[in-house]
């Protein structure tokens, strides 16, 4: 057994100096073709200001800097206006705090440093905790697959919190748990062993649980959501009916969150970093220019503040967000992170649960509420998100939920499913993160439902082209979502879309009012005997149509899918036979794969 350790644990090094490795080598820059978006901008940009000027403010030399690193500018980065007229980020700093140290070093490329740290104290944590009652060998494949049979260990790539939230919460149930799964070891086989070092007793100490809270803290702060990690701790001391340790517990998450909430207060002025006038810039930024504000800069407002007036949705979607939460086609944990779904048939298949266990249940079916509740329309990360990123500050509590005997087919299985559902993603993660839909398009993700709640933040909305094209003639106008790339962008002064060939084009029509008849105009490509197949809310015609003629299809709906004031109405158009007029006909300049051109008019229901 021994042997077999000192095997794992060099495997385990090897690794950590492999993501080290390509940390310090990798080309970001070209990687990601001079441009990062959004969170990774502003994360960065944030990082790099703590780096070098040591605060918040986002400035003209803060501007400058990150130029000098990518060229395209810092699009989508969020950034408040304070009280006092001058601008910070407008995002938490936790993440770029602890990384600025290595971004100082290593430029760009310390984001990556710093993960591969990460990643190694997440492996040794792992490693050790499931050595406990499991073959160290065992213990390191099925942590390793964890993180990367799952789409948890894509966001090491990524220049954002997620890999460090996860490597928090995943900390805060080791230290939490390792001294009570080591007693519960002890207790059934009383082992014998060496004499213990300081470190082994300090993990089966009740310190472990003040630098639990102490960390718990940190990451509410850089994800408010995450508070739920204080359940399990403080209600454990209390059934314990250790109550100056619940009340120390308290004190050092207080102490760690409130600082760095009152960091945020201090400079900013405001406690919420979401909070006040805050906005989104794309391709004009405050300084970049004499003249050019925050005021004046092309910026789109982005406040948390009445978030719920504006968000909230009725009772009723909570139950469909928890369908799609599982098994959603962009977000489903049961497709992207399938060792959860294992763990937790495995939890409820096992043994008679430990109270702890019942506390990291509730802990989990808290978090994952808090999301579909709180954020109903958003609660996978956004659409530039790969599956659901909010889910990596949950997803270490599925680990621990069960008391887990590895074995070989549970790896089997993991693996066999990473393979038919996101292998392609696994191979390329960094080509997966610029197009987190494409894996989608494809079988077997295509025949998955569609979050219908989740509609303005699909990750096929990330090409302009598939997102909010307008049908219909004012005021019976709607616009169309494309769920696939079998379509030809809309062409100006067209009044509809040419299908792609003989593919099926998926899309959703959204309208702000009920209809009653969906009616679609269609016009055929120069083939013969082309048969147009359209679905509409579960109702399938087909139509017959010969070189260039014209068709119409008639569809009587209902309500479709209501978000008021929304509908939501679920379409396919597929063409049996596709035509490039370019190479049939001599003097035709059309060089697009036609199968179908379809406009769409929509009937109110009065």
């Amino acid at each position: 057994m021994l042997q077999e350790k000192r095997i794992a644990l060099t495997a385990l090094v090897l690794i950590f100096l492999f993501f080290l490795g390509f940390s310090l080598v990798i080309n970001l820059p070209v990687i990601h073709n001079n441009f990062l978006f959004a969170d990774q901008a502003v994360y960065y940009s944030m990082a790099q200001s703590i780096a070098f000027d040591g605060d918040l403010e986002f400035t003209k030399k803060d501007l400058i800097r990150y130029y000098h690193d990518f060229s395209a500018g810092p699009n989508g980065i969020f950034l408040k206006k304070g009280t006092d007229g001058r601008i910070f980020y407008a995002k938490s700093f936790a993440h770029s705090l602890f990384a600025a140290p290595f971004v100082r070093i290593f430029s760009y490329n310390g984001i990556f440093v710093f993960h591969s740290l990460l990643l190694l104290l997440l492996l040794l944590m792992g490693f050790s905790y499931f050595s406990l009652s499991n073959k160290p060998i065992l213990s390191l494949i099925f942590i390793l697959s964890f993180l990367f049979a799952s789409v948890a260990g894509v966001y090491f790539v990524w220049i954002s919190p997620d890999f460090f939230n996860l490597f928090l919460v995943f900390s805060v149930l080791f230290l939490w748990l390792y001294k009570v799964k080591y007693k519960e070891m002890a207790a059934a086989s009383a082992p014998a062993e060496e004499k213990p070092s300081k470190f082994q007793l300090f993990l089966r100490s009740d310190k472990t649980d003040y630098l639990a809270s102490f960390l718990a803290g940190i990451a509410t702060f850089s994800k408010p959501h995450n508070v739920i990690l204080m359940g399990p701790l403080v209600l454990w001391a209390f059934v314990q009916k250790k109550f100056l340790k619940a009340l120390l517990i308290i004190f050092f998450f207080i102490l760690s969150a409130g600082a760095l909430f009152g960091i945020n207060y201090l400079i900013t002025s405001d406690w919420n970093f979401m909070g006040g006038e805050r906005k989104t810039f794309y391709f004009n930024f405050p300084f970049e220019k004499e003249g050019v504000t925050f005021d004046s800069a092309s910026g789109w407002p982005m406040t948390s503040e009445g978030y719920f007036e504006r968000f909230l949705l009725p009772f009723k979607f909570i139950f469909y967000n928890i369908f799609y939460y599982f098994f959603g086609r962009f977000t489903g944990i049961v497709w992207y992170f399938f060792p959860a779904l294992l763990l937790l048939v495995l939890f409820i298949l096992g043994k008679r649960p430990r109270f702890y266990q019942w506390l990291t249940l509730g802990a989990l079916a808290a978090g994952i509420l808090i999301y579909v509740i709180l954020m109903p329309t958003n609660y996978g990360g956004g659409g530039g998100s790969l599956a659901n990123r909010y889910f990596l500050n949950i997803y270490p509590l599925f680990l621990f939920l069960p008391s887990l005997k590895i074995k070989h087919k549970h790896l089997v299985l993991i693996w066999v499913v990473a393979a038919l559902f996101i292998s392609q993603i696994l191979i390329d993660p960094f080509t997966s993160s610029s197009n987190p839909a494409a894996h989608a398009k494809r079988f077997p993700f295509k025949l998955l439902p569609v979050e219908m709640t989740l509609i303005n933040e699909f990750p096929t909305n990330t090409n302009p082209a598939a997102f909010r094209v307008p049908f219909g003639t004012p005021p019976n106008e709607g616009y169309v979502y494309f769920l696939n790339d079998n379509f030809n962008k809309k062409q100006e002064g067209e009044p509809g879309v040419w299908t792609w060939g003989p593919h099926e084009a998926e899309m959703i029509l959204k309208t702000p009012f009920p209809a009653k008849k969906i009616i679609v105009h269609l016009l055929n490509n120069p083939r013969h005997e082309n048969e147009i197949k359209i679905k509409v809310e579960g109702k399938v015609q087909k139509i017959v149509l010969g070189p260039r003629q014209k068709g119409t299809l008639e569809f009587d709906v209902g309500n479709g899918f209501q978000m008021e004031p929304a509908h939501l109405y679920r379409m396919k158009i597929k063409a049996s036979k596709g035509s490039t007029p370019y190479f049939e006909n001599e003097s035709s300049k059309e060089r697009r794969y036609l199968g179908v051109f379809f406009e769409l008019e929509i009937v109110p229901r009065i």
